[in-house]
């Protein structure tokens, strides 16, 4: 669903991947370059685009179905030359869509702004927001306010350091192609798969004003869903790298202190899941791989995505950080908490702490967070990104007096508003 049609006005070119077939000998799947529409909006001979509506959350884009029947093209269309063996063409066709694991970095590391700016707009519109009689108090002041947002902005940060180390073990790795998918699909699950429950959990917390777009958290949360799909659906990346991990094929980085929490946690999942795999029938495309193995990808990559991201987080604690957001113990052992939360039962089960003793350590991370919750609602550096009227009530007051308003008689003046 590229935007491939002419509604820009504008003239586009795409790169179509199509079989190569020549003299009726099959050369693979190969790229090639193709004229879609001129600067008039005419398409190309043989192309036809559907403009699909706008979905929520977006920006306006057009996005497009687009179809090709007989398409005549030059021989220079062909990017890359044909090749002779199945290897060759194997390795021509991988070559020509390394950019998609990129993106799948890329695009996913948006996610740890969107997470800041939205905690921020909780977090302003949570301290102004006021309820109680007949002495108010700001609704941050509950746990259950506070918390979400101190958590959303706890992973911000781990999750902004993740990316410049996940860059950095990228950039090393090129021409690596099984690593590079291991980097880019285990960030993009674990933060995608986090930030899509922690916005709609921070929606509900802002109330009826949550569901507005003019209050941005809704409008981010559903333009991310789009990110989930974009260069690789992340549940279907689990399942491909917890298919290769289980047949020996890929290896994640291994752990850098195997006897953290998260570490320990990660080694045990995965070794349950090897275990089920290894009593199965029909092997990795069997039914009973379908049924066992599929529903545990997704947790299965979040428990690896979690350990290299607070691994990431502590380096940045102890080392310092040129460019990430700074790290505190407050914020590392929040992350921490929030993660082992996610599976309780696990360490439970282990025998590692008791479910009073998680859920102590929990209150306790969060209440440490407490001090450093006002500076970081109120952090200038994401101030430029947040237009929504509900953290200020002056700005709110303005919006709501440049809506149509309709009035009865005798009802010029609003005494009360719902």
């Amino acid at each position: 669903m590229p935007p491939s049609s002419p509604h820009a006005g504008m003239a586009r070119t795409a790169v179509v991947f199509a079989q190569l077939v020549v003299a009726g000998k099959h050369h693979g799947i190969r790229p090639f370059v193709v004229p879609l529409n001129d600067e008039s909006g005419a398409m190309s001979r043989g192309v036809s685009c559907t403009l699909f509506p706008g979905r929520p959350g977006a920006k306006a884009i057009d996005h497009s179905s687009t179809s090709f029947t007989n398409v005549p093209l030059p021989a220079g269309a062909l990017l890359g030359r044909m090749s002779g063996s199945l290897e060759d063409e194997r390795w021509a066709f991988l070559h020509a869509i390394h950019r998609v694991t990129v993106g799948t970095l890329c695009l996913s590391t948006s996610n740890a702004t969107v997470l800041r700016v939205s905690g921020c707009i909780a977090g302003r519109y949570s301290a102004q927001r006021r309820v109680g009689a007949p002495k108010a108090v700001p609704i941050i002041s509950f746990s259950t306010q506070h918390g979400p947002i101190a958590r959303i902005l706890a992973h911000a940060v781990v999750f902004d350091n993740w990316a410049l180390e996940s860059t950095q073990m990228f950039m090393a790795s090129l021409g690596k192609l099984d690593m590079l998918n291991v980097i880019g699909g285990v960030y993009k699950a674990t933060v995608l798969s986090y930030t899509q429950k922690a916005l709609s959990d921070l929606v509900d917390r802002c109330g009826w004003q949550g569901l507005y777009a003019h209050n941005q958290i809704s409008e981010l949360w559903l333009a991310e869903k789009g990110n989930s799909i974009a260069e690789g659906d992340f549940v279907v990346l689990c399942i491909r790298l917890t298919s290769e991990i289980l047949l020996g094929r890929y290896a994640p980085p291994k752990a850098r202190d195997a006897q953290s929490l998260l570490a320990r946690h990660e080694t045990g999942v995965w070794e349950e899941a090897r275990q089920i795999f290894a009593s199965l029938k029909g092997g990795h495309r069997g039914p009973e791989f379908n049924a066992r193995i599929l529903p545990l990808s997704l947790p299965l990559v979040q428990a690896t995505g979690q350990r290299m991201a607070y691994e990431a987080a502590k380096y940045a604690l102890v080392h310092g950080s040129a460019h990430g957001l700074t790290m505190t113990p407050q914020v590392l052992d929040l992350f921490e908490c929030t993660c082992i939360m996610e599976d309780p039962s696990w360490y439970v089960e282990n025998g590692i702490m008791s479910r009073q003793e998680l859920l102590n350590r929990n209150v306790n991370a969060v209440e440490n967070m407490l001090p450093l919750l006002g500076e970081m609602i109120n952090d200038e550096a994401v101030d430029a990104f947040i237009v929504a009227p509900m953290v200020k009530e002056d700005r709110l007051a303005s919006f709501f007096s440049s809506l149509p308003s309709f009035h009865g008689l005798g009802a010029d003046i609003i005494r009360a508003k719902l």
